[in-house]
């Protein structure tokens, strides 16, 4: 199993047996905080069930994982790769964290880990944020991230492993 750790948090692979559990919110013997899964992780959850999205394993590791905060050994949000690597090294993140655990650096420090990991394998790490979404701008921003497009709705960003001295 994948698992990337950092000071407060556990990032491990999300199995099928997990995601299938979100979709049905079978939360019998789960170690989740009440508000999660989000309806985001309940969207991924069935878009990996339907073959859209991977699960991570340690031959392929760009799928989905579930972040899990130590202090608590509780659930509290979901972060993963879009697709495999393309051609030019570009990977894109998605990431989102229940309301509970927001506002505390938590997203921060998986975006940041997860960053890591992939410049590991890639050059370029991608993500989008929604136009009103401020705070996930910010997760961004602090994490070596530049905005390189912007439409009515969303902004496209950039990590780039060489900009950063990776």
């Amino acid at each position: 199993m994948v698992i990337i750790e950092t000071s407060r948090l556990i990032i491990r692979a999300l199995t099928r047996e997990e995601a299938e559990a979100i979709v049905a919110d079978d939360r019998v013997a789960k170690s989740w905080t009440p508000d999660y899964p989000t309806p985001g992780d309940i969207a991924v959850a069935t878009l990996a069930l339907a073959g859209g999205v991977a699960f991570a394993t340690a031959a392929m590791p760009w799928g989905l994982f579930a972040i899990v905060e130590k202090a608590s050994d509780r659930s509290i949000g979901g972060i993963g790769f879009k697709n495999t690597p393309n051609d030019h090294g570009e990977v894109e993140i998605g990431y989102g964290i229940c309301r509970s655990s927001q506002g505390r650096g938590v997203a921060t420090e998986a975006v940041a880990a997860l960053c890591d990991f992939a410049h590991q394998r890639v050059r370029i790490v991608l993500a989008e944020t929604d136009r009103e979404n401020v705070a996930s701008q910010r997760v961004l921003e602090k994490c070596g991230f530049q905005s390189t497009e912007a439409t009515e709705q969303i902004i496209r960003w950039r990590n780039d492993s060489v900009e950063n001295g990776i």
